[in-house]
């Protein structure tokens, strides 16, 4: 695993703000034992700990038996462990000159599933819809997609919380982008975020004709614009800065 440094410098206030600690914010165990989040936990599901009453001046060791199924990242008195198998893992830690803590770890037979949590696009936030005409190679299915990209940057993790919709009755095109999502662990640095969606469940064939588009940026009201489609190319009419949508043009 990658020792993120923003990962690692939130180790120790998330332990102390969330999983373990008192009204006046000390660690919710004796000195020189194990505070952790869970003691009971899925596989891969991020595991925070810390040595109560460490010395800030000395290193903290942390092992595992049993060992081979774990990840670790630490950071001071301070580690979080990933398990990737499930059973029963003492976790150690000591310093030197002091005995070693210990504490059970039961991990359950059930993979974790991070929560999303969600973020909404920064100020200027501007997205560039870059369009694609796709052929099955499988049938003679042809259908629209759109790779999506913004301008601003979010931490690593992160991805577009992006969504399609054809309706069929009324031959119109939905897209919305609505947010961004990270899980828990959001990852050291920050980038733009790309995130490709087409609407190959909703489509058998393109046909010849013009479509209403509808774009849903930021929560705000749809801006309406429209696709045509000619037996050589698929022009896109639209008009909005928010989101751009390039090239115009595609040939078919």
């Amino acid at each position: 695993m990658k020792n993120s440094t923003y990962g690692l410098l939130v180790i120790i206030a998330i332990i102390l703000s969330v999983a373990a600690c008192t009204k006046d914010g000390k660690l919710n165990a004796p000195a020189g034992q194990i505070a952790a989040a869970y003691t009971k936990l899925k596989i891969n599901q991020p595991d925070l700990m810390a040595l109560s009453g460490a010395d800030s001046t000395k290193v903290v060791n942390w092992s595992v038996s049993p060992a081979g199924s774990d990840s670790l990242v630490t950071q001071r008195n301070a580690a979080k462990w990933f398990f990737k198998k499930a059973g029963i893992y003492t976790v150690s830690a000591s310093q030197p000159g002091s005995a070693a803590a210990t504490i059970t770890i039961t991990v359950i037979d059930s993979l974790y599933a991070p929560t999303p949590y969600a973020t909404p696009f920064t100020a200027g936030e501007q997205i560039t819809l870059t369009p694609h005409y796709v052929k099955s190679a499988h049938s003679d299915s042809t259908y629209l997609s759109f790779t999506a990209t913004t301008k601003n940057a979010y931490c690593t993790n992160s991805t577009l919380d992006m969504a399609v919709f054809y309706d069929k009755g009324s031959g119109s095109y939905y897209l919305q982008l609505t947010q961004v999502l990270h899980p828990e662990d959001c990852g050291g640095g920050s980038n733009t975020i790309t995130k490709t969606i087409d609407y190959s469940s909703y489509q058998a064939s393109l046909s010849d004709g013009s479509y209403p588009l509808y774009i849903e940026f930021n929560n705000q009201p749809n801006v309406t614009g429209s696709i045509e489609i000619t037996n050589t190319q698929v022009i896109f009419h639209w008009d909005n800065t928010s989101v751009l949508i390039t090239p115009a043009v595609l040939s078919r």
